[in-house]
């Protein structure tokens, strides 16, 4: 069975660090995770809500079809092109934190599921299912083994 990435992000070492790892944490790839896990789930909920809004102006408003210039005198083109830049922004910081996860040695169990769970996010199932589903058992290992 191939896991999803959004089930994926909804596992317990996943959830547990979107929440709030404590300050003094020295687990510098627990800390790394959590920042990258949060970001790539607030780029979720942003392309979520683009879709809704670009969905609703297709049905309504034959969005397709309409020049630039029409499309600009509605208030929910501004929202998409903000919401447009924020997931950019995301995107490319959270380029920039992955290509330095792997010089970040964990330290604890946090530290450990995060990185497999962004690698398990990262390695799409759809190019590459069987590396994907490798990512996904062995976090489901790793936490059935030592808790999480």
């Amino acid at each position: 069975m191939t896991v999803s990435r959004r089930r994926l992000i909804n596992t317990a070492p996943a959830a547990l660090l979107l929440g709030d790892v404590p300050a003094t944490s020295e687990d510098s790839a627990a800390l790394a995770s959590q920042t990258w896990l949060s970001r790539h789930a607030e780029h979720e909920r942003l392309g979520t809500r683009w879709q809704q809004i670009e969905s609703r102006l297709f049905r309504e408003h034959n969005w397709s079809r309409l020049t630039r210039a029409q499309r600009k005198r509605f208030p929910e083109k501004h929202e998409m092109d903000d919401l447009y830049d924020r997931m950019d922004t995301l995107h490319e910081e959270n380029r920039i934190l992955l290509a330095s996860l792997p010089a970040l040695v964990a330290t604890s169990t946090l530290g450990i599921c995060g990185k497999l769970a962004i690698a398990a996010i990262e390695v799409c199932p759809e190019e590459n299912e069987e590396a994907h589903r490798l990512i996904a058992s062995v976090l489901r290992d790793y936490r059935a083994l030592h808790g999480g």
